[in-house]
């Protein structure tokens, strides 16, 4: 559409606004508004939805203030698809809340009728309201109001027909509660043969879009409640065919989920270079419960016999719904069936024999060969353990895997033969050995010379400490004598004080020859006599303790700087190192 005819739509809307006829007004934003979406005037567009919602609603306030219910819910419900295009919901939502009160309002005018056919139109539009308010959500609003009408208005309906219809929202209701499919279904049921019905009677048709869109939204509520199937499918298919056998394919059809899956069907999808011998190209199970399993199986053969390699491709998809009659679709595949004109199991086979021998030659080669065996016996031993892994490949129909095991045991079964047969890897080793036995007993020589000299250097610390040990008991010894001797000096001393003494009192002893008293000059005799004994001996005791304190014995001498038991070991270790570095020199020389 060209900008002159886009201006002059805009132009119709607006004069048509100016005229208050605004539903048409609006109609012609739409117009307009499709017009420039269609060109990529993004913002225009939504300028032109924004007004023919407004249209929309100043319409509604009209026809509302004239006591005209329906129609202000027409064009309430008009606005708030527009606001839905627009994805702003919070007006969307504003816009539908008034367009069922609206409709609640246009079924309280047909009430006050009480005719039984007003009540039939009246029931229709209150439902339609309710469905309205389930749409956006509101279902606890809706239930209520539709509690509340039945209540209010049970009299008045009396048909069967009608009953039915304000039983709808209760419905709904019980099954969302109860988690009752039936009863959803009974409800759904009834909304599309009887409430679409009654909406079209009742000239609302406009309303009958907004029943399904509440059918769908209480289906999302109730989904999210139920539990639901979940289909996972597998392909089963055999290796190493040909292309003159029968070949069966599997497929296994499991419900992973925590619900029914209703109405299963899957197919085969096969290649055309395949004829099915046997088997159906479809299964459909009538439900499938939840971890149960169905098998599937087909029987195919190549078309035509060809020489080669030659893939086909293999596939299985299937539908399948839930409680709410929601279709889902599930795929397994595609795979790919290889056919060929040989066996591939008995190439690997011979080729695993012949790998087999090259190993027994190869154990043999380690054997004679002057190189280390043990790393070598290791690494064959391996190898022969990966190729009786190889055979089980082969045994269990994994050839592919069976195929790259078997390359990568050849190729190292190459490289340690290569590395056996060597003969500049032989010498190069002989050095390389000869250089590591050489190196090895120099740092254990090395090792040795720095242990001992370590063990002397402990030796001449353990000598110095012992010396020192020595030295202080020559000064404790030497301390005793000094000791002694001075002890000795005092006594002498003291006994030479006492001798004095006595030589004092000796001298005023009377003699015997003063007194004619025969009895006492005996007695004056005998006690002459015994001291002159006394001063006798004291003064030899006297002589001897002068002879013993001048005794070299008690005359330690001049302390020794040195221990001569540390001197002798500090010798006896010093020649000692000497000679083991002598003999460690030589030693490392010849290597």
């Amino acid at each position: 559409m060209s900008d002159e005819n886009m201006r002059k739509l805009i132009a119709a809307a607006t004069r048509e606004a100016f005229r208050d006829a605004v539903t048409e007004a609006g109609r012609k934003y739409l117009d307009a508004a499709e017009a420039a979406a269609q060109k990529g005037d993004v913002e225009t567009a939504n300028d032109m939805y924004r007004k023919a919602a407004e249209a929309f609603i100043e319409t509604a306030e009209k026809f509302r203030a004239s006591k005209s219910f329906k129609n202000a819910a027409i064009n309430m419900c008009a606005a708030g698809d527009v606001y839905s295009e627009l994805a702003d919901a919070p007006r969307a939502i504003e816009a539908y809340r008034q367009a069922a009160e609206d409709l609640f309002g246009a079924s309280a005018e047909h009430l006050m009728w009480g005719e039984d056919s007003e009540v039939r139109k009246a029931t229709a539009l209150a439902m339609a309201a309710c469905m309205v308010l389930i749409m956006v959500g509101n279902e606890d609003e809706a239930f209520r109001r539709a509690r509340q009408f039945v209540a209010e208005n049970s009299s008045k309906i009396r048909y069967p027909a009608d009953v039915r219809v304000s039983q709808i929202p209760q419905m709904l209701e019980s099954a969302v509660q109860n988690v009752d499919i039936g009863a959803f279904a009974d409800a759904e049921n009834a909304a599309v043969t009887e409430l679409k019905s009654a909406l079209v009677n009742a000239g609302a048709e406009e309303f009958v879009k907004y029943v399904d869109r509440g059918l769908d939204m209480m289906r999302e509520v109730l989904r999210g409640k139920v539990r639901l199937p979940k289909i996972s499918a597998m392909l089963d298919l055999p290796v190493d065919m040909t292309f003159k056998e029968d070949v069966t394919l599997r497929a296994q059809v499991r419900n992973v989920g925590e619900g029914e899956a209703m109405a299963l069907r899957a197919e085969w999808f096969v290649d055309p270079g395949l004829k099915v011998v046997s088997g159906e190209r479809s299964h459909a199970p009538a439900k499938l419960g939840p971890g149960d399993v169905v098998s599937m199986g087909l029987t195919v053969r190549a078309a035509k016999d060809m020489a080669g390699v030659k893939e086909y491709s293999i596939m299985v998809r299937g539908t399948y719904a839930d409680l709410l009659n929601t279709e889902y679709s599930f795929q397994a595949g595609p795979g790919t069936l290889v056919l060929k004109d040989y066996k591939e199991s008995e190439k690997l086979a011979h080729d695993i024999d012949v790998t087999e021998s090259r190993i027994g030659l190869l154990r043999s080669s380690v054997e004679l060969s002057e190189l280390q065996k043990e790393p070598l016996t290791r690494i064959v031993d391996t190898l022969a353990t990966a190729l009786a892994r190889a055979r089980d490949d082969v045994g269990e129909k994994r050839l592919e895997q069976a195929k790259s095991r078997l390359q990568v045991i050849n190729e190292i079964v190459d490289s340690v033969d290569a590395i056996v047969g060597d003969e500049e890897l032989l010498a190069r080793t002989r050095r390389l050995a000869e250089q590591a036995r050489k190196e090895f007993a120099r740092q254990v020589l090395l090792g040795v010379r720095d242990a001992v000299f370590a063990a002397i250097e402990k030796g001449t610390g353990s000598a110095q400490a012992l010396g020192e040990q020595d030295l202080q008991e020559w000064d404790r010894e030497a301390s005793q004598r000094r000791g002694l001797a001075s002890s000795l000096s005092q006594l002498r001393e003291r006994l030479g004080e006492v001798v004095s003494q006595l030589d004092q009192v000796y001298a005023q002893l009377p003699p015997a020859a003063t007194t004619d008293d025969p009895q006492v000059a005996a007695a004056r005799t005998r006690v002459r006599t015994a001291v002159e004994s006394i001063l006798s001996g004291l003064k030899g005791v006297r002589s001897e303790l002068s002879s013993a304190a001048a005794s070299p014995v008690l005359d330690p001498g001049t302390r020794p700087q040195t221990s001569p038991t540390s001197e002798r070991v500090a010798t006896v270790l010093s020649s000692l190192r000497s000679e083991v570095e002598s003999v460690i020199e030589r030693a490392l020389g010849q290597l």
